[in-house]
């Protein structure tokens, strides 16, 4: 597989990891508090189950949203050597500033990279990012050269 593809799959398993596991913990909080007020809205009437059956399929849905989304990262994270995961993660650092520099919400965030990940591209969001500003330029140009040794 080519360099850059490499490097971009690389840096965008580590961005997604960082961006998923918050988004799972608010979910799963969100669903928990979700499902027990629907729960105790059911001990006043029986017509409350009319709310609690649709919070539980939307969750199940959200779930299993972002269980493929987990899968997708796992299966394209490239083999890296050490120093090629602490550049990334440097890389990354740099990254995450910029996008909250844009005000990025973090969910937006996290499918446009599964996206890019999935099916890296040459113009695609993490190597738009990337070729923005110079200092991130010469990042990314050195994790993509580790890559072809």
């Amino acid at each position: 597989m080519k360099a850059t593809f490499l490097a971009i799959r690389s840096i965008g398993v580590e961005f997604a990891n960082r961006i998923f596991y918050p988004i799972v913990i608010a979910a799963t909080i969100l669903a928990a508090i979700l499902v027990g007020l629907a729960l105790w809205l059911t001990t006043f009437s029986e017509w409350w189950w009319l709310l609690f059956f649709p919070i539980v399929i939307a969750l199940c849905v959200a779930f299993g949203v972002l269980t493929v989304v987990k899968l997708t990262i796992r299966s394209v994270t490239p083999d890296q050597t050490k120093a090629q995961k602490q550049a990334s993660k440097q890389f990354v650092d740099k990254l995450q500033r910029l996008a909250e520099v844009t005000g990025t919400p973090k969910i937006v965030l996290l499918f446009r990279i599964v996206r890019d990940i999935a099916a890296p591209r040459e113009d695609g969001f993490i190597t738009s990012l990337a070729t923005d500003t110079l200092s991130v330029k010469r990042d990314f140009t050195a994790i993509q050269q580790s890559f072809k040794k």
